[in-house]
Protein backbone atom coordinates (compact mmCIF):
# COMPACT_ATOMS: atom_id res chain seq x y z
CA UNK A 1 0.00 0.00 0.00
CA UNK A 2 1.48 3.27 -1.22
CA UNK A 3 0.54 6.78 0.44
CA UNK A 4 0.91 9.83 -1.70
CA UNK A 5 0.68 13.19 -0.23
CA UNK A 6 1.09 16.34 -2.93
CA UNK A 7 1.98 19.42 -1.91
CA UNK A 8 4.23 21.19 1.21
CA UNK A 9 3.05 18.12 3.44
CA UNK A 10 5.17 15.54 4.38
CA UNK A 11 4.40 16.53 8.45
CA UNK A 12 4.02 13.29 9.37
CA UNK A 13 6.82 11.77 7.79
CA UNK A 14 8.94 14.16 10.22
CA UNK A 15 7.54 13.73 13.34
CA UNK A 16 10.92 11.94 14.64
CA UNK A 17 13.36 10.79 17.07
CA UNK A 18 16.05 8.33 16.42
CA UNK A 19 14.74 4.68 15.91
CA UNK A 20 16.88 1.60 14.12
CA UNK A 21 16.59 1.62 10.52
CA UNK A 22 14.90 -0.59 8.29
CA UNK A 23 17.02 -3.39 6.85
CA UNK A 24 15.35 -2.59 3.10
CA UNK A 25 17.45 0.49 3.09
CA UNK A 26 21.20 -0.52 3.17
CA UNK A 27 21.54 1.37 0.18
CA UNK A 28 20.71 4.82 2.10
CA UNK A 29 23.60 7.40 0.65
CA UNK A 30 26.43 7.49 3.23
CA UNK A 31 27.16 10.42 5.88
CA UNK A 32 29.42 13.16 4.37
CA UNK A 33 32.78 12.87 6.08
CA UNK A 34 33.40 16.67 5.73
CA UNK A 35 30.25 17.62 8.23
CA UNK A 36 31.17 15.35 10.80
CA UNK A 37 32.84 15.64 14.84
CA UNK A 38 36.21 16.41 13.62
CA UNK A 39 36.93 20.15 14.39
CA UNK A 40 36.57 22.20 11.19
CA UNK A 41 37.07 25.79 10.04
CA UNK A 42 33.37 26.42 9.79
CA UNK A 43 30.89 25.30 12.39
CA UNK A 44 27.18 25.16 11.81
CA UNK A 45 24.39 25.20 14.50
CA UNK A 46 21.44 23.96 12.95
CA UNK A 47 18.98 25.56 15.04
CA UNK A 48 18.74 28.80 17.83
CA UNK A 49 15.45 29.94 19.18
CA UNK A 50 15.31 33.44 20.92
CA UNK A 51 13.24 33.83 24.59
CA UNK A 52 13.60 33.00 28.16
CA UNK A 53 12.36 30.51 30.52
CA UNK A 54 12.97 30.43 34.19
CA UNK A 55 15.90 28.26 35.49
CA UNK A 56 17.29 27.17 38.56
CA UNK A 57 15.89 30.19 40.37
CA UNK A 58 16.65 32.44 37.30
CA UNK A 59 15.16 33.84 33.65
CA UNK A 60 17.52 31.97 31.69
CA UNK A 61 17.80 31.99 27.56
CA UNK A 62 15.89 29.04 25.69
CA UNK A 63 19.47 28.92 23.61
CA UNK A 64 23.29 29.04 24.55
CA UNK A 65 25.66 27.98 22.07
CA UNK A 66 29.10 26.91 23.07
CA UNK A 67 31.78 27.32 20.82
CA UNK A 68 35.79 26.14 21.46
CA UNK A 69 39.01 26.28 19.94
CA UNK A 70 41.52 23.48 18.85
CA UNK A 71 45.37 23.69 17.91
CA UNK A 72 44.89 22.07 13.99
CA UNK A 73 46.28 18.66 14.19
CA UNK A 74 48.93 19.74 11.79
CA UNK A 75 49.86 22.46 13.42
CA UNK A 76 51.95 24.30 16.18
CA UNK A 77 49.97 27.04 18.52
CA UNK A 78 50.80 28.97 21.15
CA UNK A 79 48.99 29.27 24.60
CA UNK A 80 48.63 33.10 24.03
CA UNK A 81 47.10 32.56 20.39
CA UNK A 82 43.28 33.95 19.62
CA UNK A 83 41.22 32.50 17.32
CA UNK A 84 39.13 34.64 15.46
CA UNK A 85 35.39 33.70 14.19
CA UNK A 86 33.53 35.96 12.35
CA UNK A 87 29.25 34.77 13.14
CA UNK A 88 26.19 35.06 11.55
CA UNK A 89 22.97 34.47 12.57
CA UNK A 90 20.53 33.76 9.66
CA UNK A 91 16.83 33.55 9.77
CA UNK A 92 14.06 32.18 7.30
CA UNK A 93 12.52 34.05 4.75
CA UNK A 94 8.78 34.84 4.87
CA UNK A 95 6.67 32.63 2.15
CA UNK A 96 3.69 34.58 2.36
CA UNK A 97 4.78 37.42 0.68
CA UNK A 98 7.08 37.77 -2.50
CA UNK A 99 8.86 40.95 -1.09
CA UNK A 100 9.50 39.30 1.68
CA UNK A 101 11.64 35.94 0.65
CA UNK A 102 14.82 37.88 2.34
CA UNK A 103 16.71 35.89 5.10
CA UNK A 104 17.97 37.82 7.42
CA UNK A 105 21.26 37.62 8.71
CA UNK A 106 23.44 40.23 11.60
CA UNK A 107 26.85 39.44 12.03
CA UNK A 108 29.69 39.45 15.32
CA UNK A 109 32.23 38.79 15.53
CA UNK A 110 34.73 36.85 18.69
CA UNK A 111 38.01 35.85 19.73
CA UNK A 112 38.93 32.89 21.82
CA UNK A 113 41.85 31.30 22.99
CA UNK A 114 43.26 27.92 21.56
CA UNK A 115 41.98 25.37 23.84
CA UNK A 116 39.68 27.95 25.35
CA UNK A 117 35.83 28.00 24.94
CA UNK A 118 32.90 31.08 24.74
CA UNK A 119 29.46 30.77 25.51
CA UNK A 120 26.68 32.89 24.14
CA UNK A 121 22.83 33.34 23.26
CA UNK A 122 21.00 34.45 20.65
CA UNK A 123 18.62 36.47 23.02
CA UNK A 124 21.55 39.01 24.22
CA UNK A 125 20.57 38.08 27.62
CA UNK A 126 23.29 38.84 30.35
CA UNK A 127 24.03 35.58 32.15
CA UNK A 128 27.00 34.52 34.15
CA UNK A 129 29.95 33.05 32.14
CA UNK A 130 28.56 34.47 29.05
CA UNK A 131 29.80 36.76 26.03
CA UNK A 132 27.41 39.31 25.29
CA UNK A 133 26.14 39.70 21.30
CA UNK A 134 23.88 40.97 19.07
CA UNK A 135 20.64 39.42 19.72
CA UNK A 136 19.16 37.48 16.61
CA UNK A 137 17.34 39.20 14.18
CA UNK A 138 14.22 36.80 14.36
CA UNK A 139 12.68 34.00 16.63
CA UNK A 140 14.40 30.66 15.26
CA UNK A 141 16.68 30.19 12.75
CA UNK A 142 20.83 28.73 12.57
CA UNK A 143 24.03 30.31 13.33
CA UNK A 144 26.87 29.57 10.76
CA UNK A 145 31.03 31.11 11.91
CA UNK A 146 33.84 30.80 10.05
CA UNK A 147 37.54 31.13 11.46
CA UNK A 148 39.27 33.98 10.05
CA UNK A 149 42.44 36.77 10.42
CA UNK A 150 43.19 40.13 11.98
CA UNK A 151 41.73 41.59 8.83
CA UNK A 152 38.73 39.33 8.86
CA UNK A 153 39.62 37.22 6.01
CA UNK A 154 38.57 33.65 5.74
CA UNK A 155 41.34 31.36 7.17
CA UNK A 156 41.68 27.53 7.27
CA UNK A 157 41.88 26.76 10.90
CA UNK A 158 40.27 23.27 11.22
CA UNK A 159 40.26 23.52 15.45
CA UNK A 160 36.22 24.96 15.63
CA UNK A 161 34.33 22.50 17.79
CA UNK A 162 30.70 23.13 19.61
CA UNK A 163 27.23 22.43 21.10
CA UNK A 164 24.02 24.06 21.63
CA UNK A 165 22.19 23.65 24.85
CA UNK A 166 18.15 24.43 23.83
CA UNK A 167 15.59 24.84 26.72
CA UNK A 168 12.01 24.58 25.98
CA UNK A 169 10.70 25.05 29.29
CA UNK A 170 12.31 24.80 32.96
CA UNK A 171 12.34 20.82 33.27
CA UNK A 172 12.60 19.86 29.06
CA UNK A 173 16.24 20.47 28.29
CA UNK A 174 18.17 19.11 25.31
CA UNK A 175 21.40 19.77 23.47
CA UNK A 176 23.27 18.77 19.81
CA UNK A 177 26.72 18.95 18.47
CA UNK A 178 27.65 21.40 15.74
CA UNK A 179 28.22 20.63 12.35
CA UNK A 180 32.02 21.09 11.26
CA UNK A 181 33.28 21.97 8.22
CA UNK A 182 36.57 21.27 7.13
CA UNK A 183 38.89 23.43 4.42
CA UNK A 184 40.67 21.98 1.24
CA UNK A 185 43.38 19.51 2.92
CA UNK A 186 46.15 20.54 1.11
CA UNK A 187 46.04 24.14 2.07
CA UNK A 188 47.99 25.15 4.98
CA UNK A 189 46.99 26.06 8.81
CA UNK A 190 46.16 29.93 8.53
CA UNK A 191 46.54 30.04 4.41
CA UNK A 192 43.78 32.32 3.27
CA UNK A 193 40.43 31.19 1.95
CA UNK A 194 39.83 31.94 -2.00
CA UNK A 195 36.19 33.89 -2.11
CA UNK A 196 33.93 33.02 -5.05
CA UNK A 197 32.11 36.22 -6.58
CA UNK A 198 28.98 35.82 -6.99
CA UNK A 199 27.55 36.64 -10.54
CA UNK A 200 24.44 38.35 -9.89
CA UNK A 201 26.15 41.21 -7.08
CA UNK A 202 30.16 40.87 -8.13
CA UNK A 203 30.14 40.37 -4.18
CA UNK A 204 32.40 37.86 -2.38
CA UNK A 205 31.27 34.41 -1.04
CA UNK A 206 32.49 31.63 0.95
CA UNK A 207 32.30 28.30 -1.69
CA UNK A 208 32.04 24.94 -0.39
CA UNK A 209 32.94 22.44 -3.09
CA UNK A 210 36.19 20.86 -2.25
CA UNK A 211 37.85 22.92 -4.85
CA UNK A 212 41.49 24.49 -4.39
CA UNK A 213 41.66 27.00 -1.53
CA UNK A 214 38.01 26.78 -0.66
CA UNK A 215 36.38 24.75 2.02
CA UNK A 216 35.28 20.89 1.31
CA UNK A 217 31.60 20.23 0.00
CA UNK A 218 28.31 18.97 1.84
CA UNK A 219 25.68 16.69 0.79
CA UNK A 220 22.68 17.69 -0.60
CA UNK A 221 20.45 14.82 0.77
CA UNK A 222 19.47 13.81 4.54
CA UNK A 223 18.61 10.62 6.03
CA UNK A 224 17.08 10.27 9.62
CA UNK A 225 15.99 7.41 11.69
CA UNK A 226 12.50 8.31 12.92
CA UNK A 227 10.21 7.53 15.36
CA UNK A 228 6.58 8.49 14.77
CA UNK A 229 3.46 8.46 17.02
CA UNK A 230 0.95 5.48 17.45
CA UNK A 231 -1.65 5.57 19.43
CA UNK A 232 -0.69 2.05 20.97
CA UNK A 233 2.84 2.83 22.12
CA UNK A 234 1.80 4.61 25.88
CA UNK A 235 3.01 8.34 25.64
CA UNK A 236 -0.01 10.41 26.24
CA UNK A 237 2.26 13.30 24.24
CA UNK A 238 4.15 13.39 21.40
CA UNK A 239 5.67 16.64 19.29
CA UNK A 240 8.05 15.91 17.06
CA UNK A 241 9.87 18.36 14.62
CA UNK A 242 12.38 18.36 11.67
CA UNK A 243 14.85 21.20 11.07
CA UNK A 244 16.21 21.80 7.67
CA UNK A 245 18.56 24.10 6.57
CA UNK A 246 20.68 25.09 3.04
CA UNK A 247 23.97 26.78 2.90
CA UNK A 248 23.34 28.18 -0.21
CA UNK A 249 22.03 31.47 1.63
CA UNK A 250 21.72 35.07 -0.38
CA UNK A 251 21.70 36.73 3.37
CA UNK A 252 19.52 39.91 3.94
CA UNK A 253 18.37 39.41 0.30
CA UNK A 254 15.76 37.65 -1.21
CA UNK A 255 16.42 33.85 -2.01
CA UNK A 256 14.58 31.00 -4.37
CA UNK A 257 12.66 28.44 -2.21
CA UNK A 258 14.60 25.68 -1.62
CA UNK A 259 12.36 22.01 -2.47
CA UNK A 260 13.16 18.86 -1.19
CA UNK A 261 11.19 15.78 -1.80
CA UNK A 262 10.85 12.90 1.20
CA UNK A 263 9.84 9.28 0.94
CA UNK A 264 8.99 7.81 4.32
CA UNK A 265 9.31 4.28 4.97
CA UNK A 266 7.27 2.70 8.48
CA UNK A 267 7.95 -0.01 10.69
CA UNK A 268 6.19 -2.56 8.01
CA UNK A 269 8.38 -1.24 4.75
CA UNK A 270 5.75 0.53 3.61
CA UNK A 271 6.38 3.67 1.35
CA UNK A 272 4.59 7.01 1.47
CA UNK A 273 6.05 10.13 -0.85
CA UNK A 274 5.86 13.84 -0.32
CA UNK A 275 7.46 17.47 -1.05
CA UNK A 276 8.45 20.18 1.19
CA UNK A 277 9.30 23.84 0.29
CA UNK A 278 11.36 26.21 2.77
CA UNK A 279 13.43 29.57 3.01
CA UNK A 280 16.54 29.28 4.00
CA UNK A 281 15.31 27.58 7.34
CA UNK A 282 12.30 25.33 8.27
CA UNK A 283 11.17 23.68 11.42
CA UNK A 284 8.28 21.28 10.58
CA UNK A 285 5.77 19.30 13.10
CA UNK A 286 3.39 16.72 12.20
CA UNK A 287 0.42 18.76 13.12
CA UNK A 288 -2.06 17.04 11.55
CA UNK A 289 -0.65 14.23 9.55
CA UNK A 290 -1.51 11.42 12.03
CA UNK A 291 -5.55 11.34 10.57
CA UNK A 292 -4.84 11.70 7.17
CA UNK A 293 -2.17 9.23 6.95
CA UNK A 294 -3.21 6.69 10.05
CA UNK A 295 -2.16 3.93 7.75
CA UNK A 296 1.59 4.93 8.13
CA UNK A 297 1.58 5.23 12.06
CA UNK A 298 4.14 2.62 13.30
CA UNK A 299 6.73 3.16 16.33
CA UNK A 300 10.26 3.14 13.56
CA UNK A 301 10.57 4.51 10.61
CA UNK A 302 13.37 6.05 8.08
CA UNK A 303 12.86 9.32 6.05
CA UNK A 304 15.04 9.92 3.27
CA UNK A 305 15.10 13.60 1.31
CA UNK A 306 15.91 13.51 -2.27
CA UNK A 307 18.58 16.08 -3.74
CA UNK A 308 17.86 19.86 -2.20
CA UNK A 309 17.59 22.47 -5.08
CA UNK A 310 16.64 25.73 -5.74
CA UNK A 311 13.70 26.75 -8.10
CA UNK A 312 13.26 30.37 -9.78
CA UNK A 313 10.04 32.08 -8.30
CA UNK A 314 8.94 35.75 -9.16
CA UNK A 315 11.62 38.15 -10.18
CA UNK A 316 14.13 37.22 -7.77
CA UNK A 317 17.80 37.09 -8.59
CA UNK A 318 19.06 33.84 -7.30
CA UNK A 319 21.18 30.81 -8.59
CA UNK A 320 18.71 28.02 -9.24
CA UNK A 321 19.79 24.22 -9.03
CA UNK A 322 21.15 21.28 -6.72
CA UNK A 323 21.74 22.91 -2.92
CA UNK A 324 23.35 21.54 0.21
CA UNK A 325 20.33 20.38 3.11
CA UNK A 326 21.29 20.07 6.44
CA UNK A 327 19.06 19.42 9.41
CA UNK A 328 18.01 18.27 12.99
CA UNK A 329 15.54 15.45 13.84
CA UNK A 330 13.79 16.45 17.24
CA UNK A 331 10.83 15.33 19.69
CA UNK A 332 9.26 15.35 22.77
CA UNK A 333 7.83 12.19 24.74
CA UNK A 334 5.82 13.19 28.26
CA UNK A 335 2.53 13.34 29.40
CA UNK A 336 2.27 16.91 28.99
CA UNK A 337 3.36 19.55 26.34
CA UNK A 338 6.46 20.87 27.50
CA UNK A 339 6.08 19.85 31.54
CA UNK A 340 8.16 16.93 32.61
CA UNK A 341 8.57 15.57 29.17
CA UNK A 342 11.44 13.59 27.98
CA UNK A 343 13.37 15.71 25.01
CA UNK A 344 15.87 14.33 21.99
CA UNK A 345 17.71 15.64 19.36
CA UNK A 346 19.88 14.22 16.87
CA UNK A 347 21.56 15.35 13.96
CA UNK A 348 20.80 13.78 10.31
CA UNK A 349 23.28 11.69 8.15
CA UNK A 350 24.17 13.41 4.71
CA UNK A 351 25.01 11.53 1.81
CA UNK A 352 28.65 11.62 0.20
CA UNK A 353 27.21 13.14 -3.66
CA UNK A 354 28.80 16.46 -3.12
CA UNK A 355 27.07 20.03 -4.00
CA UNK A 356 28.73 23.10 -4.75
CA UNK A 357 27.75 25.59 -2.44
CA UNK A 358 28.36 29.47 -1.94
CA UNK A 359 27.32 31.44 1.28
CA UNK A 360 26.62 35.67 0.42
CA UNK A 361 27.95 37.63 1.57
CA UNK A 362 31.39 37.31 3.12
CA UNK A 363 31.33 40.90 3.80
Amino acid sequence: MKFVVKGPRFLFFLSAALGPAMPALAQAPEAVTTTSSEPGSVIVFPKFVRGTVPFDGATTAQTEITIGARCPRDATCSESEQVRITFRWVCPGNPDNAAMYVCKETRFDLALSVDGKVSFNPENLPQLGNTRVPAAPCPRGYLIGWVTDDAHRPIKYDGLIGNAVLRDSSTAILSYEAVQVRAEPNLATRAGITPGVDPRTAAPTLVFDGGAGHYQSIGGQVLADVKSHNATYPVSFRNASLILLTLDVRSNRPNYPTFVSLDYYNEAEVRASASWDFLCWAEVQPSDADSRLSGMRTRNGVAMSGQAVKTPFGGISDIPGPVTLLGLVQTNDGPTRGLNNITYIFNNLHNSNPTPTVFLPLD
